[in-house]
């Protein structure tokens, strides 16, 4: 049995269903402005005959964001938060597990690796 799509799978807080929304154009800016206080750069080839080109950008990026999270915390809470229904700081009080969920369904969503791949090849 193939897993539900991201938009209509559903995670549990509080005992509450909540479901993530699907991204709009907004998100795109504010994606934008979370990458662009992260200053990340990517330092490998990303050239679209990379057949590992998805990998080493997610591990790539994964290992940048990871360290320099503190750097976008109230972003990164209101954004996700909201993806799901929830102020920043009701999102930031989640416990881990509950992010690491939120995270999961969040790589998913559709226009997220698009998002990340033309982001990848604006920073090389």
């Amino acid at each position: 049995k193939k897993p539900v799509k991201t938009q209509i799978r559903a995670s549990f807080f509080n005992g509450l269903e909540e479901k993530m929304r699907d991204l709009n154009t907004n998100d795109i800016f504010k994606m934008s402005r979370i990458l662009s206080k992260l200053n990340l750069k990517m330092d490998f080839d990303i050239d679209g005959k990379d057949d590992k080109w998805d990998e080493k950008f997610g591990a790539n990026i994964l290992q940048k964001i990871a360290e320099n999270l503190h750097l976008v915390q109230n972003e990164m809470n209101d954004f996700l938060g909201d993806l799901i229904g929830m102020s920043g700081d009701e999102f930031g009080k989640l416990p881990l597990k509950k992010t690491i969920e939120v995270i999961s369904d969040f790589k998913e969503l559709d226009g997220v690796a698009d998002f990340f791949k033309l982001a990848g090849r604006s920073t090389k």
